[in-house]
């Protein structure tokens, strides 16, 4: 090499671009989905949110017939509760893992759900009034609910958080639980406003709503898995005994005339649950006016044979409406003259005729037609219009009274500050099988109760409890701090074979009046009953007289609590045992066939 020549390097091959890595543990990136899809995704979530909320009262109203209102709910909000967040859960657990679109299940059993409930409902006295109405919606609205979250989970996934800057795990921690808040929030709501509108369109009905819901359900996720459903929807349409169409009223009577010797007269479905008339024509006969898996009363009709035993007309079955009347027999000795120098209250009694009467809760009108028959001026509060109508239509209620089709709660409150001393008789039967209107056994409704009467007036409450139960001597506590003197009587004798702390659900009547001037119980005496008092009637014959050896020694503790408006939960709370001791009992009074083809 020449001395000072540079050497030369060998230029070297340019290396190849390094091909870019991931990360093992990097997250893939998200999915562009168009603002169009989702906002799709997003209505089709709130629509099965909907779906699923709405459906939880509509199940309990369908349970409530077969295993009354009470018993339907003792696990169904826990278990609502689990089976929402399992749902949003498990897809959440899923994720990334499984894809696959549940949502048009949803309608399928929304579907088969009528069909399912109308084949377990004849079960209902093997599955029992404590798990019954938890294992029938285990299979029918449980699974609804489950899918429906698990859905709503899956089309929520498509909402990219990253888009508006925010966090991933803020999506994955608020649009679960928003979605249960919605579902649970829909149930509770649209539970108070449903008995505003049920039955008032075929719709509108039980079976009518399930069906709604299934049919929205199949508009929002159409599928052809809908083909799954026809031979539910055929089923409930032709079939279903419940169905409010004609043919399945016929289909019912021709199965309970079949296998019970029942006929149903009447039915519809009203806002204090679903009301029926029912007639039976075995050895006696006898018409009953049914309110869920509760009876409202019933009475012993005229037939050949009854006649010829000397009954001239209907007949009470039971025996504590007619001791209701009873309150035509009180006489107050607080308020009679002592050697022709009269009381403190001097008070000008008024002729029979001249009286009025109140009557709050109507039933099929035994008492009610009583005072109107013995010339009261009559004034009958009643909820439900339906119950009115059937007791005027099926039971001959009288037409010459003034009915107020209304919240007793409301036209007390405004009554009693409107005409004070307004009647001498009210009678106070409110009782809708294991668990009473909570606000009108109050201390303020008592008080209005109280301001209603003359001072020579009295009142008749009848309650159906177990003097060894809490909610019964809530009660009766609350009714003896606003009425000092009450004497309690129950309809029938108890068991011989009773022991003491024995559990002992009865009917029984609290008489009442409104000034003792300080004799206590002492001011509530009966005159006694005459031939003019019993109308004709066997029954009023046998039990409206208030008897000695019925009657129930209770004593008022002023050291126990009562319960104003802001202490009706704790006469909820008791309602569960008082509910299901009802339920039992009224399986004994009528065959399960009979409630479980309402």
């Amino acid at each position: 090499m020449a001395a000072g020549q540079k050497k030369q390097s060998t230029p070297k091959a340019a290396a190849a671009p390094a091909a870019p890595t991931t990360p093992k543990d990097a997250e893939p990136q998200p999915q562009y989905i168009p603002a169009t899809t989702l906002l799709k995704n997003v209505v089709r979530a709130m629509a099965l949110i909907a779906i699923a909320g709405v459906a939880s009262p509509v199940s309990q109203l369908n349970l409530s017939p077969v295993f009354g209102s009470i018993p339907a709910s003792l696990h169904h909000q826990q278990a609502m509760t689990l089976t929402a967040l399992a749902g949003l859960g498990i897809r959440r657990l899923l994720k990334g893992y499984v894809s696959i679109d549940v949502s048009a299940w949803v309608t399928v059993i929304a579907y088969w759900t009528p069909l399912i409930q109308c084949y377990l409902y004849p079960h209902s006295t093997q599955l029992g009034i404590n798990y019954g109405p938890l294992i029938v919606e285990s299979l029918t609205y449980f699974p609804l609910l489950f899918l429906s979250m698990y859905a709503v989970s899956d089309l929520l996934d498509t909402v990219d958080f990253a888009r508006w800057d925010l966090p991933s795990s803020l999506g994955d921690a608020i649009l679960p639980m928003t979605s249960y808040v919605g579902v649970s929030f829909i149930s509770r709501f649209f539970g108070a406003l449903l008995p505003s509108f049920i039955g008032q369109h075929v719709y509108l009905t039980r079976i009518g709503l399930q069906m709604l819901l299934a049919s929205a359900s199949a508009f929002i996720t159409p599928s052809k898995l809908l083909a799954l459903a026809f031979p539910a929807i055929l089923h409930t349409l032709w079939i279903n005994p419940h169905s409010p169409a004609d043919h399945a009223f016929q289909s019912a009577n021709a199965s309970l005339v079949a296998s019970q010797n029942f006929t149903i007269l009447a039915r519809q479905e009203s806002l204090t649950g679903y009301v029926s008339v029912l007639e039976n024509y075995a050895d006696n006969a006898f018409r009953l006016m049914r309110c869920d898996h509760s009876l409202l009363g019933g009475e012993w009709l005229v037939t050949p044979d009854s006649y010829k035993k000397g009954q001239r007309q209907k007949e009470s079955i039971f025996a504590v409406f007619v001791l209701l009347e009873a309150v035509r027999l009180v006489e107050n000795p607080a308020l009679s003259p002592i050697d022709n120098i009269p009381r403190a209250l001097d008070i000008k009694p008024l002729p029979e005729s001249s009286k009025s009467a109140l009557v709050i809760g109507l039933g099929i009108g035994t008492a009610p037609n009583a005072l109107i028959k013995h010339g009261l001026n009559t004034t009958i509060v009643e909820l439900d219009p339906v119950v009115h109508k059937y007791a005027t239509q099926y039971f001959g209620l009288l037409p010459n009274h003034t009915a107020i089709i209304s919240d007793a709660v409301r036209y007390v409150s405004d009554t009693s500050l409107s005409s004070p001393g307004s009647f001498s008789y009210i009678i106070h039967d409110v009782f809708t099988g294991g668990a009473e209107p909570v606000y009108l056994f109050t201390t303020e409704f008592m008080q209005g109760l109280h301001a209603l009467l003359r001072d020579d007036g009295a009142v008749a409450i009848n309650y159906a409890g177990d003097l060894n139960l809490g909610s019964t001597k809530l009660v009766l506590n609350t009714i003896h701090a606003v009425f000092p003197a009450c004497r309690l009587f129950r309809d029938t004798p108890a068991p011989e074979d009773q022991k003491e702390g024995d559990s002992d659900f009865i009917n029984m009547v609290i008489f009442c009046v409104k000034n003792d001037l300080g004799m206590g119980k002492e001011a509530v005496g009966f005159r006694e009953a005459t031939s003019e008092d019993w109308l004709g009637s066997i029954a009023r014959r046998n039990f409206l007289q208030p008897r000695e050896e019925l009657e129930v020694m209770y004593v008022y503790d002023k050291e126990m609590p009562v319960m104003g408006r802001g202490d009706v939960a704790q006469l909820e709370a008791y309602h569960e045992d008082g509910a299901v001791s009802h339920w039992e009992i009224m399986r004994s009074v009528l065959p399960a066939g009979v409630w479980e083809m309402w």
